[in-house]
């Protein structure tokens, strides 16, 4: 029997800012709690009391974030598309790093894995399973983004359909306004699931290997 707890699908909701959150330095976890952020609250799931905790994402990463955003308020469809679909395959690589390194991987090995795991399908669907022992589909239905994979996938193939057009049938012209619209909000469920995953995946390894 199935006790896993599926939860209720994310709002589609297109933020204005870059989302912050908060992270333990010994163990990872994340949380936008701003008392968490500045050490008011122990971590929850290593109990570490501290108010040496990072920012995530980082500053480079919000800037890009940032500029992105802007382009959308400027109405760039394009440029939106092509950079957001972008930043979420760089999301994945980045949590599938800290997956890897939460399980004890090195840097050099992290690196071996990523360079021969380079297409986003082959980490989805290969690696990202092979390292937590779940699909990615279920994993995100988990946590209530059934729909991000499927969506995901279809505004990787626009996107690609529009800079590589000698390698589609039907190449595309534009990239719409909704388009772009449905990138942002990508974006901002992203950065939602991506937390999920981490605290499940990434805390919890590193809470193990404390204890071990």
């Amino acid at each position: 029997m199935n006790t896993k707890r599926i939860q209720p699908p994310a709002p589609l909701v297109i933020s204005e800012r870059t989302p912050l959150y908060w992270e333990c330095v010994s163990c990872g976890f994340l949380s936008e709690d701003p008392r968490y952020g500045a050490g008011e609250i122990a971590c929850p799931r290593c109990k570490a009391d501290s108010a040496d905790r990072r920012q995530f994402p980082p500053e480079r990463l919000r800037r890009l974030d940032a500029r992105i955003r802007g382009y959308h308020a400027d109405g760039e469809s394009e440029i939106v598309v092509i950079l957001a679909a972008t930043f979420l395959e760089s999301l994945i690589e980045d949590i599938l790093a800290r997956i890897m390194q939460a399980n004890g991987a090195s840097v050099k090995l992290r690196a071996t894995v990523l360079d021969t795991q380079r297409a986003v399908g082959q980490r989805i669907g290969r690696l990202f399973p092979a390292l937590t022992g779940e699909q990615f589909e279920d994993a995100a239905a988990e946590m209530g983004f059934g729909e991000f994979p499927r969506r995901w996938r279809s505004l990787r193939a626009e996107r690609n359909a529009f800079i590589h057009d000698s390698s589609f049938e039907a190449a595309k012209e534009e990239l719409t306004q909704s388009t772009a619209a449905e990138a942002m909000a990508l974006l901002d469920q992203a950065y939602k699931l991506f937390v999920r995953i981490n605290n499940r995946f990434v805390a919890d390894g590193f809470h193990r290997q404390s204890q071990a």
